[in-house]
């Protein structure tokens, strides 16, 4: 079965991913069909461990087909930002049948997308992979 997972970098340095089950055949036909579905959990879990709910920018959505693109999509979230492992895992996605989207829930991340800034993160705030 598909599962869709959206990653986000948040204001105050940390990351969250969320994932689900999905029937939907492809990434659009998902976003079409459950459009902030998945942003809704996460603000929901954000707010009860009291962390911000600002993004950097916009998150990111990742479509797994199947079971092995779901492994790679896990992998590449437990790896250090920047790495030569993490491009590795970016290549395997794609091999795998990865799909990939920004995921945009206010219009300062628009913004952000369009312009292709994100917010500066401290030097101590900078993620070092989901794991």
């Amino acid at each position: 079965m598909p599962v869709v997972t959206l990653l986000s970098d948040f204001v105050d340095g940390t990351s969250m991913a969320l994932s689900e089950d999905t029937e939907a055949p492809s990434l659009n036909s998902y976003m079409v069909r459950n459009p902030g579905q998945l942003w809704a959990g996460m603000q929901q879990r954000r707010l009860a461990r009291q962390l911000t709910r600002r993004r950097r920018g916009p998150g990111t959505l990742y479509y797994a087909p199947t079971e092995t693109a779901q492994a790679c999509v896990n992998a590449y979230l437990q790896t250090e930002t920047g790495s030569s492992e993490e491009q590795e895992q970016q290549q395997a996605m794609q091999t795998s049948g990865v799909e990939i989207a920004p995921h945009v829930g206010e219009p300062i991340e628009r913004e952000a997308l369009f312009s292709r800034q994100q917010r500066a993160l401290t030097h101590q705030a900078q993620a070092k992979g989901l794991g």
